[in-house]
């Protein structure tokens, strides 16, 4: 977003090349008495851009699971709480400048319906993004190479988002390999956390973002699953706070220790200690933050054989781990296809108004609808291709991905099938794959290499 002149084509164009994000041009959408009025030097009013900032809305909303990027002058608040209103997890991103500097580069401008004399009624209708709004502002000074680094570390920023009264998701971009979600609860006196972060220096990152959102040092921390990226943050909040996990989630914590070292050596993960959970459960257990009630639910072996569901029912807000991921692959190797789909179930009977998955951005529960229907499309798959007597990775090779070519992470399907399998042999859930197959398979899947840590 931005006036005339700011650089968003550019910038946007560069963006869709460096994070492999579609990019669509915002004045594309503007329907021909806009653009007409603009040739002659009028400027549009409000009923002018109604429609088209729905237009733009529209193809965003329809890209909320896979991401999207769109060059949009967004120059009042109010239009951008209509676009953030339509579109889930919309960030804005303010290229800011001079009028001065703005006006030398649209003297260098030839090919754009837009007239200079413009460029001043835009500077007075442009109300900057403000505290509370899901973005960041950037300046265009220096060469475009600067600026769009700097737009790529601000969209990469973790950021937390306010749920209700003292309930935080904490959101890390772009949700891939090792980005995991976290969040907290707090009264202002006592401070639940739930899951790290995969890094030293992220999970310092969060602790910082708790503390200065007011909240005093968490004394809990919750892990919703074994996986490194939810659990090597641990250490950076351990022994102060009590770690608390499922009885299986502790046991696969002490296993498998610095597991995010084996599969990417060369990543800077920081100090890190080893701390499974100091407090198990079987089934349920519920938590008090004050007033607020924290239940943890096991759901069965799912994504991994020790999953825990946080639903604050109160609040009616639901953490899920890594049984749901919004615009990501999901990922069941080491938990149960079947046992996916029925917590798929059991979260969808809980009535949540506000999920946040494991990975990717605040969502509501209409993912757990999207995350069934990969699930079941893996399930096809592995039956036809076990019936072939083809190997998961044969069958990989060869899918069409169709609606789910969208999602990050695509060599999950190899791992995935790996799983499916394994059930279609009546091999128990949550039983141990050989992992040089599975890794190795979803490796070739990828071109020969391991996909990268984004952490």
């Amino acid at each position: 977003m931005g006036v005339t002149g700011s650089g968003k084509s550019t910038v946007g164009e560069a963006l869709s090349e460096r994070i492999g994000l579609p990019f669509a041009e915002g004045d594309d959408f503007h329907p021909p008495s806009n653009i007409e009025k603009m040739s002659g030097g009028t400027p549009l009013n409000d009923d002018d851009r109604l429609p088209w900032l729905d237009a733009i809305a529209s193809w965003l909303a329809g890209r909320t699971a896979s991401g999207g990027i769109i060059s949009c002058s967004a120059l009042k608040r109010r239009y951008r709480d209509r676009l953030a209103g339509a579109v889930d997890g919309l960030f804005f991103l303010h290229l800011d400048g001079s009028p001065e500097l703005i006006g030398e580069r649209l003297e260098e401008r030839r090919d754009h319906f837009m007239p200079k004399g413009l460029l001043r009624s835009q500077f007075d209708a442009l109300e900057p993004l403000t505290a509370d709004e899901n973005g960041a502002t950037i300046s265009v000074a220096g060469p475009p190479e600067g600026v769009v680094q700097r737009s790529l570390d601000a969209i990469r920023a973790p950021y937390p988002l306010q749920l209700a009264p003292g309930v935080h998701a904490y959101v890390q971009p772009d949700g891939g390999w090792c980005l995991s979600n976290a969040g907290f609860v707090s009264d202002g006196t006592t401070t639940l956390l739930v899951d790290t972060a995969a890094t030293e220096s992220r999970a310092l990152k969060l602790r910082d973002t708790v503390l200065a959102s007011g909240a005093p040092q968490p004394t809990m921390v919750v892990n919703t699953h074994h996986h490194g990226d939810h659990t090597y943050g641990n250490s950076v909040f351990a022994p102060a706070a009590a770690v608390i996990g499922h009885r299986n989630c502790r046991a696969e914590v002490a296993a498998n220790g610095k597991q995010l070292h084996l599969l990417w050596p060369d990543n800077d993960f920081g100090e890190i200690t080893v701390n499974p959970p100091n407090l198990t459960y079987d089934d349920t257990l519920t938590l008090h933050v004050g007033d607020t009630e924290v239940q943890l639910i096991h759901p069965g072996v799912a994504h991994t054989t020790g999953d825990t569901i946080v639903w604050l029912p109160q609040q009616r807000v639901v953490f899920t781990g890594d049984l749901a991921f919004h615009g990501g692959s999901p990922f069941i190797p080491m938990g149960s296809l079947t046992g996916s789909l029925a917590a798929l179930d059991l979260l969808r009977s809980l009535g949540a108004r506000t999920v946040v998955a494991g990975h990717g951005s605040v969502t509501d529960p209409g993912v757990f609808d999207a995350t069934e229907r990969y699930l079941r499309f893996v399930a096809d798959l592995a039956q036809e291709g076990y019936a072939a007597g083809r190997t998961p990775l044969e069958v990989a090779r060869t899918a069409d991905l169709g609606e789910f070519a969208a999602l990050r992470e695509p060599e999950r399907l190899a791992p995935n099938l790996h799983r499916a399998y394994a059930e279609l042999q009546g091999r128990p859930p949550g039983v141990p794959l050989d992992p040089l197959q599975v890794f190795g398979d979803m490796a070739e899947l990828n071109g020969g290499t391991m996909p990268t840590c984004h952490a």
